[in-house]
């Protein structure tokens, strides 16, 4: 049950100053600290009443029995609930995350391993990138560009961008016969997912043979080239980028304190139950007890889900302690998340010279 309903007005601006003087200093709060920063008119003695009373609630806590307080899980939940639709815009750090929208990339591994980069860059914590849902993007066109001996080069457009692949062709096709090729699987596929596509390969496998017959086997190596690109990007879609980052947090100060963490970020199976989940939230944030797992106690997990045509793309987790910047994490993620609405800035640059048939 929520007992945020029995703080009083008085409480609730005593607790926010709190964890956000927290937040910003990592300095144990005392009545004494708070009446010499803020501009309030109680006393030393009352402001010491009322963060006993957030004590014995269980929204502060004492480190030791001398010291001053820390805020608890709870308490950072109330925190975090009161600045919910509260954003802090770090402008020079966001232009650098839409700079790799607007400058694209056909290749979607390296594209996230870019914007976590970036992010972590502009968060100055550890940054998480899952790309999942391949197999439910739309397919826009499908182009076939021979390569060398008995290879090819197979590119799928979607809303999201190009991916790639190689075909293993086992004998050679020319130019204009792979172009045919591509024509033919986009009339057959087009506006379909991959899933789809790869669900109705075989049902359409007759069909297009009665329109290039010459290729009795070149669809067999689409449909396996399909599913490798499908497990590839389940395999490598998830990057982690800034993981020393935590050590410059007065928390992690100590090796040993962060080793649990630092191991964490290199298990991506972990990584990917941490930040993928079905919520219906675009952005959310985990705290301490609320993660269930010993190791993670004192960090924060901030998570988005960065959707296109309302399926999940991509979902970016943030891994900090719980004293992170909430405000500013909070309008990284949102303007990520809107970026990804953006299908038009998702669309790549053409990269063929002009005049080419695969324009």
């Amino acid at each position: 049950m929520n007992d945020e309903i029995d703080l009083s007005q008085r409480k609730k601006q005593i607790l926010f100053q709190a964890v956000e003087d927290y937040i910003e200093n990592a300095n144990p709060i005392t009545s004494g600290a708070m009446v010499s920063k803020s501009e309030t008119t109680l006393s030393s003695a009352t402001l010491r009443n009322e963060l006993n009373a957030l004590e014995q609630m269980g929204y502060l806590k004492q480190l030791h029995t001398s010291s001053g307080r820390v805020p608890t899980t709870k308490g950072y939940r109330f925190f975090v609930n009161t600045i919910k639709d509260s954003c802090r815009a770090d402008i020079e750090g966001l232009l650098k995350i839409k700079n790799v929208f607007e400058t694209r990339t056909i290749n979607l591994t390296e594209l996230i391993k870019v914007i976590a980069d970036k992010v972590s860059e502009v968060t100055d914590y550890p940054t998480v990138i899952s790309l999942g849902g391949i197999d439910k993007l739309e397919i826009l066109s499908i182009k076939i560009i021979p390569l060398m001996t008995e290879q090819a080069l197979m590119l799928i457009e979607t809303p999201r961008g190009l991916l790639n692949n190689t075909l293993e062709l086992k004998q050679n096709f020319d130019e204009q016969s792979c172009f045919d090729a591509g024509r033919v699987l986009t009339n057959k596929f087009k506006s379909m997912t991959i899933g789809q596509m790869i669900e109705n390969i075989e049902n359409k496998h007759q069909e297009i043979l009665n329109e290039l017959s010459e290729y009795a086997n070149f669809f067999e190596y689409v449909l396996q080239s399909l599913i490798k690109l499908t497990k590839q990007y389940e395999k490598e879609g998830i990057y982690s980028k800034g993981a020393t980052k935590l050590l410059k947090n007065p928390e992690y100060q100590n090796v040993e304190q962060a080793k649990d963490v630092l191991s964490l970020l290199e298990d991506k199976e972990e990584l990917r139950n941490l930040i993928e989940d079905d919520s219906d939230c675009d952005i959310a944030f985990t705290i301490g007890d609320e993660l269930n797992d010993n190791r993670l106690s004192e960090c924060t997990i901030a998570k988005a889900h960065c959707k296109i045509n309302g399926e999940n793309i991509a979902s970016v987790g943030i891994i900090g302690p719980k004293r992170m910047d909430y405000a500013k994490i909070s309008g990284a993620l949102k303007f990520i998340v809107d970026e990804f609405k953006k299908t038009d800035l998702l669309e790549l640059h053409g990269n063929n010279k002009k005049g080419d048939k695969y324009d």
